[in-house]
């Protein structure tokens, strides 16, 4: 199985009014991951990524429309839409099996949807995949104390609770179908600026 990593943190270019030279270097692209033999098909499958600013206005005739804006010509601030689309293509002459791709979702961003419902996430920093609906996150409460309790403080209590959205770190991508020479699709997710 090939999986492609793709660091949705290019957001860099995207939030770089809003951070400071060494978050920069931290969210800068990583470089696709490739476990495959490059004799195998599956090399031969590129992936463009590109982050969109979803910016809603009224038009001409007093609709209210929602354009994609390249973050380059706007200022992007907490709260702004991204549209996260991985444009991938067969460039070989075979065709390929078995395409996974990974994407982390950049820490200065909530998780709004993942476009493709049949997509997979992950709450847990990529360790486990799975529907969103059938996840769940640990959190750490701190128990109360009453007068009557003297000496240590009680330990902390684990609470489970149903994962959301914006718990997720990481989404996949598992291509059901073969993707033949030449083909392409998109992969998208949308999020908010935190």
């Amino acid at each position: 199985m090939r999986m492609i990593i793709i660091e949705a943190a290019m957001l860099a270019g995207v939030l770089a009014t809003g951070l400071t030279v060494s978050q920069a270097a931290l969210a800068t692209p990583l470089s696709a991951s490739i476990q495959a033999a490059a004799t195998d098909p599956r090399a031969d499958v590129k992936i463009d990524s590109k982050i969109m600013v979803e910016r809603t206005e009224e038009s001409e005739t007093g609709e209210i429309v929602t354009k994609l804006v390249d973050p380059a010509r706007v200022k992007v601030i907490p709260g702004d839409k991204l549209l996260f689309i991985n444009a991938y293509r067969n460039t070989g002459q075979s065709t390929v099996t078995g395409f996974v791709v990974n994407n982390p979702v950049h820490a200065a961003v909530a998780l709004i949807e993942v476009v493709e419902d049949w997509a997979l996430v992950s709450v847990d920093g990529g360790k486990n995949y799975g529907k969103l609906s059938e996840l769940s996150v640990i959190e750490t409460a701190a128990v109360a104390v009453t007068e009557e309790e003297t000496g240590d403080s009680p330990a902390p209590e684990q609470i489970s609770r149903p994962a959301i959205a914006s718990d997720v770190t990481h989404i996949r991508w598992v291509l059901a179908s073969p993707i033949a020479p030449g083909a392409s699709g998109e992969l998208r997710f949308r999020g908010v600026v935190k």
